[in-house]
């Protein structure tokens, strides 16, 4: 660019139309038509791209262009003067392909997110009321998280400098900016000087992280320190500058003498936060936090020491609520079905050891100091109960034969293609790679190709065309059915080995009860690839078996190898785990138990623990009212359950079908016990000092560890006046005893000698028992077949009200409205005014 006129004008002679290719703006095509414009118009060609001569889409600049769009292009223009039957019937292979894929499966995308532990999880939080700018860097993930509205967008050194145009403009008096610390150094700082220089209200949030994290963790070119930083920002005429850091005895009096100079430990981010929003002019937060991937990365290499603490979060005591999600913003806290109900669990394997789970309001945490993860290898400790594993017969390579990997970034997915493309070099036979990089790295959804031919020159093209996989390797159900993967997968061609294993995706942060459907997503990769495809549940086994769930790829490579479906010897695959020099005889026995579980699955998978089940959809109402009972006597007394039992039966009584599986007895069956066992200090301290939990953290750990609890005491915890969230605060294994003893006296419990009973918090759930239950019997008495449905969504709402202190309060207030809607629809319009005043009184 430019296009040279005369050699332009040459390249036109004779030609009756001319195809521009390219992807998102027109900037040939318009050189083209301009330049052409005067020719003579007998023997002028046609150009067409973007549009084709009616005016019509043609190739859009929107989006993707897929070799599959560009084909059919192609052929719709070459179709007026050649055709065969070959073409033809790829044509129709294609087009057919692309309805296929259109058919409306139940699906989920997984979205990139910040990984495990990002310092973007907190930095880039905003105040109630406030706004922030993308940018250039992970942070631009910001634009999509409907939590904190961050808009619009720049290049690399514009950061802030729109706002500047936009300012005088708007009655909007403030923004914040996000600038990474590799923008900053590369030319952020230019669009800091002019926002300095344009007088505007703009806070910088600079994220010092050590790494240029979007593109794979180099370190930033040339010398950036914090120091440095600080000082520039001074001397370019930042009048307030503020060091944010999850260390910040780190930095004590290192720059008390830069006017305007403040330090913060991020604990007191958003109290910062709300400060700055009112300063006049041009400020700055350095907020200092290494990035979590790199953390990981020195981890493993030994250039950083491990933490000595790991968090658990007790399933008993957890409520479900989401705020450790809210807090953290982080994918490492997982939900995990119980027969209670949806609770959360840390996923070990992928935790970077951030701990900000920890600020969510909530009593479940438990902090292991000086333990280890268990790490249980009971495939390699049983060796010799295996057969010999056989040979398998490897694929031919009579042409290149062609693997997609799929799976979720950060979890090793470009690992299996760089293994198998460096066994292929050893073996001295022709690779290429295409790997999917950058943003989708974090938590979103990964593709890799890798090609395998006799001869390099064999390999004409690094993409593989639409359904001419040979393999597919999806590491995750949910990539496993996008675009990418299910475009090159063919019936009768393509071989899938597909890892079922139900990872949540980002959605499940936002939206406590966000459905997975799994079995919408088995469905359409089963109607595109056909019968030769396995489902295997390898995050489990991978887990269970070698202690990590890092090695489920190895674990798929090894299955797919020993199904014969990789074109790479055994050898030369053991040898590229050799030299990619990370995990080394975890990645071997990892695979290794994958080849055992193609070969022996029975036997693999009777080594894996037997567990109860986590939920109770298998119980029929009788077990599901006995296992509550059994509960309610562990909480109160028999007397206590018995009180259950005796409204259980009156709605039984009246209920049309009882044992329906969504029956109004077993809504109430379930939500009257979450009422009667409403979490209060006796039981929060029998559950935490119940020898079942420590026996789940013998099972998870080794070594001689303890325990830390992180609570809120009502006599000690006060709420931060700006933010109106109450402190927590860490308790030694010394609080264990007073548990037991605490839960002794759960006789206390609405007595007169119940001190815990005066609080707002446990009034406050006494009444809602209490409403409860005056629902429950005006249900008993007026229920009709009509108003039968909205009894049931009645009767289900305390499965809203989830949480402790302020979060339960807010979802008190949602299910209050919810109520009301309700009894509307229950009573109908004209007795609704006499009944509910009925109910209150």
């Amino acid at each position: 660019w430019p296009l040279e006129p005369r050699l332009t004008h040459d390249f036109a002679e004779g030609l009756e139309e001319i195809l521009v290719v390219e992807e998102k703006r027109s900037i040939i095509e318009d050189q083209l038509t301009s330049q052409l414009y005067n020719y003579p118009v007998g023997s002028r060609p046609r150009v067409i791209g973007e549009f084709d001569e009616d005016g019509r889409d043609l190739l859009p600049n929107v989006g993707e262009m897929t070799p599959a769009m560009i084909a059919l292009a192609i052929a719709g223009r070459i179709g007026r003067f050649f055709s065969s039957e070959l073409l033809e019937q790829r044509i129709r292979w294609i087009e057919e392909k692309e309805k296929s894929l259109a058919v409306p499966y139940q699906t989920i995308e997984r979205v990139p997110h910040f990984c495990s532990g990002c310092p973007h999880n907190t930095s880039t939080k905003v105040p109630l009321g406030s706004h922030a700018l993308g940018g250039i860097g992970c942070h631009y993930m910001a634009t999509w998280m409907p939590d904190r509205p961050t808009h619009t967008f720049t290049q690399m050194g514009g950061e802030g400098a729109t706002w500047i145009g936009q300012a005088p403009f708007t009655e909007t008096q403030h923004v914040f900016q996000n600038l990474g610390d590799g923008t900053y150094f590369h030319s952020g700082t230019l669009a800091i000087r002019a926002a300095v220089a344009a007088g505007v209200n703009i806070t910088y949030k600079i994220l010092y992280n050590d790494a240029v994290a979007m593109t794979g963790g180099q370190p930033v070119d040339g010398s950036l320190s914090v120091g440095d930083l600080i000082r520039q920002l001074s001397g370019e005429g930042v009048r307030r500058i503020a060091l944010v850091s999850d260390a910040p005895d780190d930095w004590r009096g290192s720059f008390d003498s830069i006017p305007g100079f403040s330090l913060t430990h991020r604990d007191q981010y958003e109290a910062l936060m709300l400060e700055l929003r009112e300063f006049h002019g041009t400020s700055v937060i350095v907020y200092q936090q290494t990035c979590a991937a790199e953390k990981r990365r020195r981890r493993k290499k030994g250039k950083m020491r491990h933490a000595d603490r790991r968090v658990v979060i007790n399933e008993a005591v957890c409520e479900g609520c989401g705020d450790c999600s809210v807090e953290s913003n982080c994918l490492s806290v997982l939900p995990k079905q119980t027969v209670l109900g949806k609770k959360r669990e840390i996923d070990q394997s992928a935790c970077n050891h951030d701990f900000s789970c920890l600020k969510g309001f909530c009593p479940s945490f438990v902090s292991v100091v000086g333990g280890e993860l268990r790490k249980t290898q009971p495939a390699q400790s049983a060796e010799p109960i295996f057969d010999p594993l056989p040979q398998p017969d490897l694929p031919s390579l009579d042409q290149p034969w062609n693997t997609v990997v799929a799976g979720i970034g950060g979890t090793g997915v470009l690992t299996i293609t760089s293994l198998i493309a460096m066994a292929a070099h050893i073996e001295g036979k022709g690779c290429a790679t295409l790997n999917q990089t950058g943003l989708a790295q974090k938590f979103g959804a990964v593709v890799s190709h890798v090609r395998v031919a006799s001869a390099q020159d064999d390999i004409k093209a690094v993409r593989i065309p639409a359904g001419e996989a040979d393999l597919l390797i999806a590491c995750d159900l949910v990539v496993s059915t996008g675009y990418e993967a299910m475009g090159k997968v063919a019936h009768g061609r393509t071989h899938a080995v597909i890892n079922d294993n139900e990872q949540p995706t980002a959605a499940f942060i936002q939206d406590l009860d966000a459905h997975f459907p799994a079995e919408g997503m088995r469905q359409k990769v089963i109607a595109q690839v056909g019968e030769q495809l396995e489902f295997v549940h390898a995050s489990d086994i991978a887990l269970q078996l070698t202690g990590d769930a890092i090695g489920t790829n190895l674990f798929m490579l090894g299955y797919a190898w020993q199904r014969g479906w990789v074109p790479v010897g055994e050898v030369p695959l053991e040898r590229a785990i050799e030299l990619n020099g990370v995990a080394v005889e975890f990645n071997k026995n990892a695979f290794l138990l994958g080849r055992r579980f193609a070969n022996q699955p029975e036997l693999v998978e009777s080594l894996l623990p037997q567990e109860s089940s986590d939920t109770d959809a298998e119980f029929t109402l009788d077990q599901v009212i006995e296992d509550r009972f059994k509960r309610l006597v562990a909480y109160q007394s028999v007397g206590y359950a018995q009180r259950y039992l005796d409204q259980i039966e009156k709605v039984r009584y009246v209920d049309r079908d009882p044992k329906a599986g969504d029956s109004l007895t077993h809504t109430v069956a379930l939500q009257l016990f979450k009422l009667m066992a409403y979490k209060d200090e006796y039981e929060v301290a029998r559950l935490h000092s119940d020898d079942a939990f420590r026996a789940k953290l013998d099972a998870q750990f080794t070594g001689n560890y303890s325990i830390r609890f992180h609570l809120a005491p009502p006599l000690l915890s006060k709420a931060d006046p700006n933010t109106g969230k109450v402190k927590k605060y860490e308790f030694g294994p010394w609080l264990m005893p007073m548990f037991r003893i605490l839960a002794k006296l759960k006789w206390l419990r609405g007595t007169r000698w119940d001190v815990f009973a005066l609080t707002s918090e446990r009034r406050q759930e006494r009444e809602d028992l209490a409403r409860y239950q005056a629902d429950l019997a005006e249900v008993c008495d007026l229920l009709t077949p009509d108003n039968y449905r909205a009894a049931q969504q009645l009767m289900k709402l305390p499965e809203k009200l989830r949480g402790y202190g302020h979060v339960k309060a807010r979802n008190r207030q949602v299910l209050l409205a919810a109520r009301l809607q309700l009894l509307s629809e229950f009573y109908g319009d004209t007795q609704y005014v006499e009944v509910t005043h009925r109910v209150a009184a």
